[in-house]
């Protein structure tokens, strides 16, 4: 396990290509788990959400899930939205005690 690390991410819909690429949430939670089994005490993982695109609503839940099923023993999670705009980003924090 390694302290100290940040892990980021964007779950976003990329429109603009040719072939748009999106992610989704049973990629996303794979990712999560992978990342929660690197965390050392003092890591940190952020993960910013579109919820704003097709699906990312659903991801977006499925974030928040996997977050409040951490242990508060040994996780903080937090999430960071602004109230007056649903469909802006969401910033979720994950940090290892």
């Amino acid at each position: 396990m390694l302290g100290d690390l940040v892990i980021t991410s964007r779950l976003l819909l990329l429109k603009e290509v040719t072939n748009p690429i999106i992610t989704v949430p049973e990629k996303t939670s794979q990712a999560l788990e992978s990342a929660c089994r690197l965390m050392g005490p003092g890591g940190l993982i952020s993960v910013m959400v579109y919820v704003g695109h097709p699906g990312g609503r659903e991801e977006y839940e499925t974030i928040q899930s996997f977050a409040s099923g951490l242990p508060s023993e040994s996780w903080v999670c937090c999430k960071f939205e602004m109230l007056n705009r649903p469909l802006a980003p969401v910033l979720v924090l994950l940090f290892k005690k």
